[in-house]
């Protein structure tokens, strides 16, 4: 009886260890890295370096093929600061100021509609921060930014519909 005991002490050890292996060698379970360097936006994102913000929804990056694009967020419109013979409107600085604070100097993913270029020839995107974190929605969810479609780009115009509401309901910044 003991034996047996033993026996199978050591099979459920030996298969223990065989799965902590194939963990280990293929970098899952609890050997998965997991340093904060790691992030990436979605699928089939590229990835770019913001250069600088212009305004709230508009910005300047570099891709890894050292060419830039001035970018503007799809669905998304916030309050001008730069618009020539426009004066400065209500939250436009605050709208600037959070823009640049979350993505200056930093690497983020564009994620790309149906039309890649508007008629100014400004890169449209969806700008996320992470896997998780899309900026225009950030920026809507925050009330510095009004759902703004522009037909054909609507992949997340419902999510931006929603976020937008929910500023409303909290009375926050341009909803204020």
């Amino acid at each position: 009886m003991q034996s047996k005991k033993t026996m199978t002490s050591i099979v459920v050890i030996v298969v223990v260890l065989g799965v902590l292996a194939f963990q280990f060698i293929n970098h899952s379970g609890p050997f998965q890295n997991s340093t904060s360097d790691t992030s990436s936006g979605p699928e089939d994102a590229e990835k770019v370096h913001v250069e600088r913000v212009v305004d709230g929804d508009t910005l300047v990056a570099k891709n890894e093929q050292n060419e830039q694009l001035k970018v503007r967020l799809i669905g998304v419109d916030t309050p001008e600061t730069v618009k020539p013979n426009t004066p400065v409107q209500p939250y436009g600085k605050e709208a600037s100021d959070y823009s640049k604070k979350h993505l200056s100097n930093r690497d983020v993913y564009l994620e790309y509609d149906k039309e890649k270029e508007d008629r100014y020839g400004r890169t449209l995107a969806y700008v996320w921060l992470d896997d998780k974190t899309m900026f225009n929605e950030q920026l809507v969810k925050n009330g510095l930014a009004r759902e703004k479609y522009f037909s054909p780009n609507g992949k997340y115009r419902e999510v931006f519909k929603k976020a937008e509401q929910n500023a409303k309901n909290n009375k926050l910044n341009i909803w204020s």
